[in-house]
């Protein structure tokens, strides 16, 4: 694999352990949504553990669409803005550093959207850069995490506000994990399912 983000993912595989693990999934689930350029790169993964699933990866990014594509070419890939794609009936959605490119009044439709392209009972997952402190301004411009030569606007978000938001849109958690490390300070991981 050649794409900066794909290898940052490998490299930091032990960030996304709690994506695999199967507890909080539904046993069988046919079909897997990875939601973002990050997720898509989780599809080898989840082709391991489903291996009859269609695993369908929706980004705006072309370049990290073919790149996940070459290391699991089984994947429905899908050029489109992940905040407004809108499908139906999946067993599982992942979402893996994507919201944090979401503007406060962007995130609450993403949310809906991935729930409903949920069947009922279907489970998501999902991860987010956040600090125990707000930052003031809403988004702002770094350096990405994963390619020095590559600028990207950033939010953090709070865990507390995003449970509350998925349990008001009608989710049920079931696992919130952490992680720290230096690049991306605290990653919260959310396992919710569907009501």
């Amino acid at each position: 694999m050649k794409d900066p983000l794909g290898l940052w993912m490998m490299d930091n595989a032990e960030l996304f352990r709690y994506a695999g693990e199967t507890p909080c999934m539904r046993d069988g689930a046919s079909s897997v949504l990875l939601s973002g350029s990050a997720s898509a790169f989780l599809a080898p993964l989840y082709r391991t553990l489903y291996p009859e699933a269609a695993i369908t990866a929706v980004s705006d990014n072309k370049a990290h669409l073919a790149a996940a594509k070459e290391e699991e070419p089984g994947l429905i890939a899908i050029e489109e803005d992940p905040a407004g794609y809108a499908g139906n009936g999946f067993d599982i959605a992942v979402s893996v550093l994507y919201m944090q490119s979401l503007d406060t009044r962007e995130l609450t439709p993403y949310l809906f959207n991935l729930s409903d392209s949920l069947s009922a009972g279907g489970n998501l997952y999902i991860s987010f850069p956040s600090t125990m402190k707000y930052e003031l301004s809403p988004k702002k411009i770094r350096q990405s995490w994963y390619s020095m030569e590559e600028e990207v606007f950033f939010k953090r978000y709070m865990p507390d506000d995003v449970m509350k938001a998925l349990s008001l849109i009608g989710f049920d958690i079931r696992a919130v994990e952490k992680d720290s490390i230096p690049d991306l300070d605290d990653v919260v991981s959310i396992h919710a399912i569907r009501r």
